[in-house]
């Protein structure tokens, strides 16, 4: 096909690939390339650590040898900015841990391409950098080896019970966890939780133990100078680890290294998540949308964001609403990529106000456009395996103070956030799992959509109240309730008398979730 026949698209396409540079950065630019000089110091400084024997890439760019075969993919991966891996919107947050190429780097490695990709001198070549091997940061300070996980050759997704206890010979405080599977063929992800910090719920909130996340793609957790978690000894942990069959029985042993800290702690480190276990995402959608939020009990100041989602997530974006209303994206992955799992570091804590929420919105491709869709026929819910899905937003943080306060109680935490709702759209509700009652708000606003926030074990469930309608004091609405394959739709009807009371049904065609059916309670604050 000769080039006056291509679409206008794809002549726009065309010139992104071999134009994408403004004069200033072109000019910028040596007129002639040499990997030598010019393109070993960009590989070095951003790829080698991943790129080089043992590691997680697959091939090894350590010398120009090895470099000179893959140039030109190399260079259709920096153009389009698929490498090094880095999702951020750069319209949204400034990250300490930015990966991703610069506008001269790019330019320096497609001419360097265009040129014949040539070696240059060798006496230009800086040293390779200096890796502890296996080790980013160097050898930890402490070191627990789990026992060896055998994966069978198939079968379904494969998740083993690793608990343990850390042995630590005095109090420390961690302030870097690295963990290394040591198949990561079969392994897909590992998180470790300190014991009693696990929480539960849906939409979840309140302190969330995670000590530490391996995923692929994902770095080392180091928390910003001064900064970390208590850990004791004779520390109980628990995990949640996610291993692959594939074909070939395999085995694994994870290593969990341990940082410590020097003098005194400054900050203790919580993490928690925003996100929902009950959503429901219907067959053949390409663009479904999710919702939930979690609000700010006590001032707070952000340290680390962590989206997750699996095979069908499209984007997901972290945006605080400040008490005054005002609104701030923190996060904004327009291209979610399930292969990898990257946390992302503020440049600067974000502090959030007592009073504020974060929601976190996301969208998926459940259609068969989508080409990492196990099953578009399938309605999806929240699950663990791979063709499940998930939505979570993971933040860590420290309280503004630097001191820890009082935990509230499940009531004391309801109340607080009813009070920060407007005025005369918050109801106080008993919500019932069978025979367990546990308080909840119900946020019915007169227009637009609200949320069923349920407070159980520490955590924040918010469900989407969405879809309301209201015929005088008699309200209407859909209320999705789906934990994997069980569940669903809850049609919701009820009314509000004049003194504030509210009192309705859920129906369903599903029993099996064990909800309440009949409910009522007063409006917040009355």
């Amino acid at each position: 096909m000769r080039l006056q026949f291509l679409p206008i698209v794809s002549l726009l396409f065309l010139a992104a690939l071999t134009g994408p540079f403004s004069n200033a950065v072109a000019d910028d630019v040596p007129d002639k390339v040499t990997y030598s000089r010019d393109v070993a110091p960009i590989l070095f400084e951003n790829c080698a650590a991943c790129h080089r024997p043992g590691e997680i890439a697959p091939m090894s760019l350590h010398t120009y040898d090895e470099v000179r075969p893959w140039a030109k993919s190399i260079r259709e991966k920096v153009v389009k900015r698929e490498m090094p891996p880095w999702f951020a919107d750069p319209a949204h947050g400034v990250f300490q841990n930015d990966a991703s190429l610069s506008e001269k780097e790019i330019a320096i490695i497609a001419k360097w391409v265009d040129q014949g990709a040539k070696r240059g001198d060798v006496k230009d070549m800086p040293p390779f950098p200096e890796f502890t091997d296996g080790w980013q940061m160097g050898d930890p300070d402490f070191i627990i080896e789990l026992p060896e996980v055998t994966v069978p050759a198939t079968g379904p997704d494969y998740f083993p019970d690793l608990s343990f206890t850390a042995n630590v010979p005095e109090d420390e405080w961690v302030n870097a966890v690295q963990i290394r599977p040591s198949n990561r063929e079969v392994a897909h992800h590992v998180v470790i939780f300190m014991a009693g910090g696990m929480g539960g719920g849906g939409g979840m909130g309140g302190n969330f133990g995670v000590l530490g996340v391996w995923a692929v793609g994902s770095s080392p957790n180091v928390y910003p100078e001064g900064m970390g978690r208590r850990i004791k000894p004779g520390q109980r942990f628990m995990t949640n680890m996610h291993y692959h069959p594939n074909g070939t029985e395999a085995t694994d042993r994870t290593r969990i290294g341990l940082y410590f800290g020097e003098g005194e702690m400054q900050n203790e480190i919580e993490a928690t998540l925003a996100g929902s276990f009950t959503f429901s995402i219907p067959p053949g959608v390409a663009n479904h949308s999710e919702v939930s939020s979690w609000y700010v009990e006590n001032d707070i100041k952000i340290v680390s964001l962590f989206p997750h989602m699996h095979l069908r997530g499209k984007d997901m974006a972290f945006t605080a609403v400040y008490p005054d209303g005002r609104r701030e994206t923190l996060l904004s992955v327009p291209n979610y990529d399930f292969d990898w799992q990257l946390y992302y570091y503020p440049e600067e804590p974000i502090s959030l106000p007592a009073g504020s929420k974060i929601e976190l919105a996301a969208h998926y491709d459940n259609s068969a456009g989508n080409p990492n869709n196990p099953d578009p026929t399938a309605t999806v819910g929240f699950g663990t395996s791979t063709t499940d899905e998930m939505m979570f937003g993971l933040f860590e943080y420290y309280y503004d103070e630097g001191v820890k306060p009082k935990e509230l109680t499940d009531a004391e935490r309801m109340a607080q956030i009813a009070s920060r709702l407007p005025e005369g759209e918050a109801y106080a509700v008993d919500f019932k799992f069978g025979s367990m009652a546990v308080p909840s708000v119900l946020h019915l606003p007169r227009e637009g959509d609200g949320e069923w926030l349920v407070s159980f074990g520490g955590q924040q469930l918010a469900i989407p109240v969405r879809n309301v309608v209201w015929v005088g004091d008699h309200f209407e609405f859909m209320l999705t309730l789906r934990f994997g394959n069980i569940g669903g739709d809850f049609s919701v009807a009820g009314s509000v008398n004049d003194e504030g009371a509210i009192a309705g049904k859920l129906s369903s065609e599903d029993d099996s979730m064990m909800l309440m059916t009949d409910f009522e309670g007063t409006l917040a604050g009355s």
